[in-house]
């Protein structure tokens, strides 16, 4: 076993475990008590009463005798916590505040016993909510010492919020979003009275809108629920600590030689502000995308250590409403990765499912992907053998699947905890061997999408024909299924040897597409590879014949030029559906194009056309108008690799890799783009709609792997669209001249 192997097996089987002496006693804690003077570091921000957090030495021992082993780990972790305050300034006071709020809050887990020893001198954690700021309101709590970890995403004029709750949340009657504007404004609280809920968009927050937010879990009496600690375990970061990076301090810090510090800047002025920084208005750079569009903290999303119960209070999370881009991208870990696959849940959560050292090992992310950094705190082994994953998620019984090849057949399993752990079940489906010994048939692809009842539906290959089966979330698997495609005899004009299936679903109306890539017959005795789709719904409970996505209305169908890796998505708000795949384009340099197909709901056809290609010219008959830069000017430039998404508010995005040829036979400079799609947008020649809104997005400057050989490359990446306003993709890194090497790591991006 290698050593990346031995360092994947401990990562994903160990558990975390210590061990030490009884604990604190009254003296180590009444020690640490006289040396932390709590007036020490407020400077002029507010007025603390001078001395000592717990009283003199006299009064500590003696109360701290009365209280028991675990208060008295409680009443140290305190101390150490306001220890590590940093001296108080005025620019930095809302963001002291809550810090030693979420100190002081730790006290809410001791005793009565413990408590009522200390009365009079302990802080009242039920009371501390100003802090000694008059009218400061509720601060969050960005040093982690909390039980809640907040995501917010914007758009052009919509904030979405996703949390996450990092302790047992029992005792919460409904979540309290806070908004502060650039002038220290608070809106008014956005109320979720669904304690079960984890994600909520405002959809018409209005262009250029700055907002500082946060969340509290409510209890009922309008104060901080706690959680229960044996939730949690690994340690947070505690206020004032050192900082390695950006991402060990708040949205309003910069890391400056070890310290989490406030930069102020000049709004509008000239750039002083950090790479990943902008300058807000408020005259303080704060952590970014590039376009501030979406803004990562990375202060606080983290499991706490067990036994101290902690508040519902989030860390803060800065947002600003404006024209969509792409985050930084995030390596999923410090392993090489290949084959990803990917299901966006909301705005925090997200899966990625890879192969990796032989096995298939998932990414679970509650941090919009922060923490894919870290392998040991977001993998989890899939399994240990098969290949090919494909992944879905149902939001409706709040279950992942995963199917993937194993053997000769096909396996399906399910996580109930967005793919953090897969339990103990499986499902693989075999067939039989033949009765003279022989091997028999193959399953040898398989594709699942959610389905109706929490469920989910896949299909798979298997030898010259295609099969459906439905999934349900106790992973109940049809045996048989349903036939969804049998080859034809390899005659003129006959359809068989089906591969690569993709399927796209909409379970409210009972929607089914799978579009795949088969050979054709032509006359002479030759064939080709084409594309092509079937379809079933609520009235048509049998699958269609296929129906080639080359259709242009003019038999023969289909086309001359090869075609294959066909993906399709259905637009939930139109219920239409729409398919793209790689084809390669007439001449000598064998160059490669993405090329779209509609469904035309009425006639249940696909048609295309040749402005349905993402390198359409303008009129000029030489730009190429989704990629309007000069480096893709008179360059020969090829595409390939199309994933379609689409959002529940019908936004619909088709990623793709696209690279320039380089000279001297070093291959192409493949880079991962995204361009969004509108059944309403005009076709360049405006005669009809259904087109790109342009101009593609590229997603990561990091060049991706290039699967050279010959005929049309294979789709290598991963795109999937969440619950909420965003995108997510993966694709492998690439070395070598030309990226012809498959020995990087997987990446992740998301936009916004």
């Amino acid at each position: 076993m290698t050593t990346t192997s031995r360092w994947f097996t401990a990562a994903l089987l160990a558990v975390a475990s210590a061990c030490g002496p009884a604990g604190p006693t009254s003296a180590q804690v009444c020690d640490k008590n006289s040396q932390v003077d709590q007036s020490a570091k407020v400077g002029d921000c507010t007025r603390i009463p001078p001395g000592n957090l717990f009283g003199d030495e006299d009064r500590c021992r003696i109360s701290a005798e009365r209280c028991s082993v675990q208060d008295r780990t409680l009443l140290l972790d305190v101390l150490t916590c306001a220890e590590k305050l940093p001296v108080c300034s005025e620019p930095s006071k809302e963001a002291w505040v809550g810090a030693r709020t979420g100190c002081v809050m730790r006290l809410s887990g001791i005793s009565s016993a413990c408590r009522d020893a200390f009365v009079g001198v302990l802080p009242d954690p039920s009371g501390i909510f100003d802090a000694g700021v008059p009218d400061a309101g509720p601060q969050p709590i960005n040093d982690g010492g909390n039980a809640l970890s907040l995501v917010v995403v914007a758009d052009e004029g919509s904030f979405a919020f996703a949390w996450t709750t990092l302790q047992g949340a029992n005792a919460v009657t409904n979540w309290a979003l806070i908004g502060i504007s650039d002038a220290g404004v608070r809106d008014q609280p956005i109320f979720v009275t669904m304690p079960s809920r984890r994600d909520f968009i405002v959809s018409d927050a209005g262009a250029n809108e700055y907002r500082r937010w946060f969340m509290i879990g409510e209890d009922g009496t309008s104060r901080a629920a706690f959680g229960t600690p044996d939730a949690g375990s690994a340690s947070g970061m505690d206020a004032g600590s050192m900082c390695m990076g950006p991402l060990d301090c708040s949205t309003d810090r910069v890391c400056d030689l070890g310290q989490c510090k406030v930069q102020t800047c000049q709004p509008g002025g000239p750039i002083t502000c950090p790479n990943a920084y902008q300058c807000f208005p408020n005259g303080t750079c704060n952590r970014t995308a590039f376009d501030a569009g979406t803004v990562f903290d990375a202060g606080s999303g983290m499991m706490m250590a067990s036994g101290v119960p902690l508040p519902f209070i989030s860390n803060d999370f800065i947002a600003l409403t404006k024209p969509i881009a792409p985050a930084p991208q995030v390596y999923l870990g410090g392993f090489p990765g290949r084959r990803p696959d990917i299901a966006a849940i909301d705005s925090a959560r997200t899966f990625v499912a890879l192969e990796q050292e032989g096995q298939l090992i998932g990414h679970a992310s509650f941090r919009r992907g922060l923490d894919f950094l870290d392998d040991s705190a977001t993998s989890s082994s899939i399994d240990t053998v098969g290949s090919r994953a494909r992944v879905a998620y149902n939001h409706e019984s709040k279950t992942l699947y995963a199917c993937y090849i194993v053997g000769r057949g096909v396996r399906v399993r399910r996580s109930l905890d967005e793919g953090r752990t897969w339990g103990e079940g499986a499902v693989t489906i075999e067939p039989p061997a033949l009765d003279d010994g022989g091997l028999g048939s193959v399953i040898s692809e398989c594709d699942i999408a959610a389905w109706r009842q929490g469920g989910a539906i896949m299909v798979t290959v298997e030898d010259n024909t295609m099969v459906t089966r439905n999934v349900t979330p106790g992973l109940d698997v049809e045996d048989a299924g349903q036939l969804a495609f049998t080859s034809s005899a390899p005659d003129a004009g006959n359809v068989y040897s089906p591969l690569r299936p993709s399927i796209a679903t909409l379970p409210a109306d009972s929607q089914v597409h799978i579009v795949f890539t088969a050979t054709r017959t032509l006359s002479g005795g030759l064939s080709d590879a084409e594309t092509y789709g079937i379809y079933r719904d609520g009235m048509v409970g049998t699958f269609t014949p296929p129906i080639a996505l080359t259709f242009t209305g003019v038999p023969p169908f289909g086309n001359p030029l090869p075609q294959d890796y066909a993906t399709v998505t259905i637009d939930p708000k139109t219920k239409r559906a729409i398919a793209a795949y790689t084809t390669l384009l007439p001449g000598a340099e064998g160059l490669s194009s993405i090329q779209l197909s509609l469904w035309n709901p009425t006639s249940r056809i696909w048609a295309t056309g040749s402005d349905l290609s993402v390198f359409t010219l303008d009129v000029d008959n030489q730009t190429k108008i989704l990629f309007p830069g000069p480096e893709f000017q008179g360059r020969l430039v090829d595409a390939f690799s199309p994933v379609f998404a689409a959002l529940p508010n019908g936004k619909v995005w088709l990623s793709m890799l696209v690279g320039v040829r380089q000279g001297g036979g070093a291959g192409n400079d493949f880079k991962f783009w995204a361009v969004p799609f509108d059944f309403e947008e005009p076709t360049p020649a405006g005669n009809v709609r259904g087109w790109f809104k342009r101009p593609a997005r590229k997603l990561s400057d990091s060049r991706a792997w290039d699967p050279r050989g010959g005929g049309i490359r294979p789709t290598v990446t991963a795109f999937s669209a969440d619950s909420q306003i965003s995108f997510s993709g993966a694709f492998t890194e690439g070395f070598g001249t030309g990226g012809e090497l498959e020995g990087g790591r997987s990446i992740y991006v998301t936009i916004p």
